[in-house]
This record gives C-alpha cells, structure tokens and sequence, in this order.
C-alpha cells in the first residue's frame, strides 16, 4: 500500500516530466494531402507535360506553411514524374487548398508513353513527404494515394481539351 509521502513522491517526480509536454502538440494535427488531378499533355515542350494537383486539408485553427514537397507518381506501375524542390506553400487554417506541381518527367516518361496513357482507366500511386513549418516547430508529413484515373474524353472535355485524369 502506497503512503502518502510516497504519493507526494510520485507525484512531484512525474509533474515536471508530464508538464515538459509541450501543449501545443495536443493542439496541432498534421494535414492531410492527397491527389486532386493529374495532367498528362505528351504534346508539351515549353512547360512540364505532367502536372499534379494536391488537396492539402489543414484541420488546424492557424495558418500552415510548406518549406519542401517532395513526391513521385505511377501510373500502372510505370514511374512518370517527381517533384523534389524547396517550395513555400501557404495553407489557410481549417481549410483544404489544391496546390498544383509540374513533375519532372523520369526518363520512362517518353512522349510515347504518355500518349499511350492519354486515354482508359489507370492505376496511379503518389508518395511524398512534405516538410511544414507550424507553431510546434518543423513537421514532415508523409502522404500515399492510389486508386484508378481515368483519362480521355470525360476528362478532355472537363479540362478544355487537356488530358486530365479524374479520380473514380
């Protein structure tokens, strides 16, 4: 049985660690990114002929910044494009914002093969990692998306005649 001096003990032992814990690591949630869009524009020569779009979603009640992103994308296994670069990203507070990243094509993303992407339904896999600055000090969030896009004609016509990939 516990006696009071060794309560008190204790006690003044673990308050000091317990209140060490910063409180805003109670108060701060990592965002959530993932896939909005993908273009494919095999026909491009003075911008990038793959584009990403990110829907960042802050469920915090301040202001984020990114300093990195960081990501590559497949689609049906092939890698087509990354995006490596120092980058400041402002994320209002308790808000989703799209960020839209021209990818560095990989050397299997001939235009050949983007022309054969342009059209069907396709696998897609994005991986990152994104670095943000937050009241907490400096976080890196990683993030993974896949699922099927589909290209061509339903996407054309949304996207006024670009290749864009909608997510099913």
């Amino acid at each position: 049985m516990m006696t009071l001096r060794t309560a008190l003990w204790t006690v003044g032992l673990l308050g000091p660690l317990i209140a060490c814990t910063p409180l805003g690591m109670w108060l701060y949630e990592d965002p959530a990114l993932e896939v909005a869009r993908v273009r494919l524009d095999a026909e491009q020569v003075a911008t990038s002929p793959v584009l990403i779009a990110l829907a960042v979603n802050n469920p915090n009640d301040f202001d984020l910044s990114t300093i990195r992103l960081e990501l590559r994308l497949r689609l049906n296994g092939i890698p087509i494009g990354r995006y490596d670069r120092d980058s400041v990203v402002s994320v209002p507070k308790t808000a989703t914002s799209t960020v839209a990243l021209p990818l560095t094509p990989t050397r299997l993303a001939t235009r050949a093969q983007l022309r054969a992407l342009r059209s069907g339904t396709h696998r897609f896999a994005v991986d990152g990692r994104a670095t943000f600055t937050t009241p907490v000090g400096t976080r890196k969030v990683r993030f993974a998306h896949e699922g099927a896009i589909v290209f061509g004609n339903q996407a054309a016509g949304a996207a006024g005649g670009r290749m864009l990939g909608l997510l099913r």
